[in-house]
Formats: C-alpha cells, structure tokens, sequence
C-alpha cells in the first residue's frame, strides 16, 4: 500500500512538470500594436517583405508538380520512354513544329475577340491603346474595359426606347418635360449624384412606354418614386422616403410612393441595368483627350437632352457620342492641329460610330441649345450657369453661327 501511495506521488510530480514544461514553452502574447492588413498573408512567407512570394510554390502544397507543356519537353524521347503509345506515330526526328494541338494550347485560354481588340500592328496604328497607361493599375481593370463596354452596348440594345412611345396616351411630351425639369431641380436641392439623374428618367420612360394607363394626375408620383428607386440603387445614402413626400408638398402619402414603387419595378421586370450616357462619355472623352471644358460641355448637352421629348430613342452610346463631337466642334483643341478631323479613327473605334452616324443626333442636339435660352425649362441651364460648371450655359460659343448653320441643317457638307 506504501508502495503503491510512494508511485502515485511520483507520477503526480512528473505530470506537473510536464505541464510546466508546456506551460513555459507558450510565448505570451506582446501588445504591439499590429500595421493595417500587416500581417494579413499566407503562411508560406512569415515575413511580409522579406522576399517575394513565390506563387508556385501555393499551388505545390501537396507536392504535386504542375507541369506546363512546352514546345522544347513535347519532342518525343525514344531513350527514356521506350513504350509510349504514340512512339509509331510521331517519328524521333520530327520537329517541334509537328508537335500534336494538345501540346500548343497556352496555360491559360486566350479570348480571340479580346486579342483582336488589343492588336493594333494590323491596322498599323491607326488608333491608340487608350488603356496602355491603365495596365500597372488594377482597379482600373483595364484588361475587361472593352469588353465591359460592348456588354453595355447588349444591355441597351435590350431596353431600347421606342420613337413617340407616347402616342395614344394621356401623358403627352409637354408633361414629361415639364416633370424631367422639375425633378432636376429635386436632384440639385438633394445633392444626389449625376448618374441618380440619368436613371430615373430612363426608369420613368421606360416605365410609360411599358404602362401606358398612367393618368396626369399620376405622372409627379411616378417621377417621385422612379427618384426614390434610382436613389436605392445609386446613392450611398438615399434620401427617406419622408423627404418625397415633403418635396411633392404632402399631395402623395408615403403609401401612395411605395405603391407605386412596387409598380414600377414589376414593370420593368426588376431591371435597373440600362447604360447611362455618362458612362459612355467617359470612355469618349479619354479616346478623344478630350480637355475638361469639352467634356462639362457635353454634360450639359446631354442633360438638356434628358429633358426633351424628341431625344429620348437615341441609344445612350449614340447621344454621348453625340454630344462630345458637338462639343469638339464648336470649341477647339489648342493642342491639335485645326485641319485634323474631328471624329478621328480612335473614336470611331471606341464608340463604334461613324461620323455619319453621329451627325443627326449632333444637329437635333444643336437645335435644343440654340433655343435653350427661350425655353420653358431653365433647370439645366440655371445648374451649369454655376463657377463648378464652368458657366457652359452662357458661354458665347453655343449661340455661334456654326452651332446655328449645324441647327438648321445648312452645313451638313462642312461637319
């Protein structure tokens, strides 16, 4: 019984030495004070900085080598692989030109229509690679950008607005301009961002040119709500619904709003994907080196646009495309010689359009600003008479003779 009393008092003190051997062998942590995403890596490299990542090694965890094919391993070798099934097919000495099509795909596939866009030896430089300087950055995703745009080309083929979707309806043009200019001057007292705009009224026309049983009575409560929808999609922080029914002056409810809300989206089948003009003019004015004043120019251009009628079945492609050659026209470049053409073969490349097929939507354009200073509706020239607009509106350029001879279609030879 001593024996036995003497052996568990041994193994007690041999297991609280080893605790303590355990114990001690654990590091405390120290409060240092760890860098922003500092420590944040994989654990093949424990010091951030020390050497470069070596990215094959991630992929070789299991020991498993990947082997890429490569014109100089696929040469057959009688010596070493005596067996192989393809030895009586391909002969010894035949070149590294003969080698089968498995062997000549790349390691990671190849997109034709995207290598075609990125070759300019053919066409020996007659357009640039306006995304060669965007390659080192990649939030730019300069790689996608062309094919980023062409998707957005699909997407408005896909929700086209009719020519006079209006006829036969209650609403009539002169009320849709009336309620574009006034929810410009909404958009402005709620400091909302540019692309907010754009989408509500794509949303109000193609909402009217789907649901054409829309009364006068609820035209305001279809703009408020299409505002209060492009609001949720674009804007970090959108407005409450509160401050809708404020602006309309208590003449809809909040309920009133939501409904209609829940309306248009069942509408348009949920989709809130239509290209903007300004995404378009930006991809332009980078192809054109446009300078700022070109392109506030023809921001202006494009919001009077919003507000007529008549300019609503343009493609946004076409009437951004549109609008920077109206602005390129009446106000030179001083860095560009004057005989060079306008429309050159970047653009024409970028934008997809001709200079023929710009032109009409150039003069419809032109016949909206030469009239703009007698309009009915002042929203958007009031906003860009503003220092932070460069005070385009008042500019003594638009109410030149070009921009009259281009309005009456007297020069359509010398555009």
């Amino acid at each position: 019984m001593a024996t036995r009393n003497r052996t568990a008092v041994t193994m007690n003190h041999k297991n609280q030495e080893n605790i303590k051997n355990v114990k001690s062998s654990i590091v405390a942590p120290v409060n240092v004070k760890r860098a922003a995403l500092g420590e944040i890596s994989n654990k093949v490299n424990t010091l951030r900085g020390a050497q470069p990542i070596d990215r094959t090694s991630l992929l070789q965890k299991d020991k498993k080598k990947v082997v890429i094919p490569k014109r100089q391993a696929v040469k057959p070798n009688v010596s070493e692989k005596p067996v192989q099934v393809v030895q009586p097919v391909v002969s010894v000495t035949a070149k590294t030109d003969n080698v089968p099509n498995v062997a000549l795909i790349p390691a990671t596939p190849v997109n034709h229509k995207r290598r075609g866009r990125q070759s300019f030896s053919t066409d020996l430089l007659k357009f640039e690679d306006i995304d060669e300087q965007d390659k080192g950055n990649p939030i730019l995703v300069s790689i996608y950008t062309n094919d980023i745009h062409e998707y957005l080309r699909t997407l408005e083929n896909q929700t086209q607005i009719v020519k006079g979707f209006l006829s036969g309806q209650e609403v009539t043009p002169k009320m849709r301009s009336v309620l574009v200019d006034w929810l410009i001057e909404v958009h402005q007292q709620f400091r909302l961002m540019q692309e907010t705009l754009y989408l509500t009224v794509a949303i109000i026309d193609r909402f009217l040119q789907a649901f054409r049983t829309i009364d006068r009575k609820q035209l305001q409560l279809v703009g408020v709500a299409a505002m209060f929808l492009a609001s949720k999609y674009e804007e970090m922080y959108s407005p409450d619904i509160s401050d809708f029914v404020y602006i309309t002056d208590q003449a809809y409810t909040k309920s009133n709003i939501l409904k209609m809300e829940l309306l248009i989206v069942k509408t348009i089948n949920y989709s809130f994907g239509r290209p903007l003009p300004l995404h378009f003019l930006r991809r332009y004015s980078k192809a054109g080196k446009a300078l700022p004043i070109h392109h506030t120019m023809a921001k202006y251009f494009l919001e009077q646009s919003l507000v007529h009628y008549e300019m609503c079945h343009y493609p946004p492609s076409l009437i951004a495309a549109a609008a920077l050659y109206l602005a390129f026209l009446i106000i030179g470049n001083d860095e560009e010689d004057e005989s060079k053409d306008i429309w050159t073969d970047t653009l024409v490349y970028y934008s997809t359009y001709s200079k023929d097929e710009v032109l009409p939507a150039v003069r419809d354009i032109a016949a909206i600003i030469i009239n703009a200073e007698t309009s009915k509706y002042q929203a958007v020239r009031k906003k860009y008479i503003n220092v932070k607009h460069m005070k385009i509106s008042i500019r003594p350029e638009l109410k030149s003779p070009i921009m009259h001879a281009i309005a009456t279609k007297s020069n359509e030879t010398e555009l």
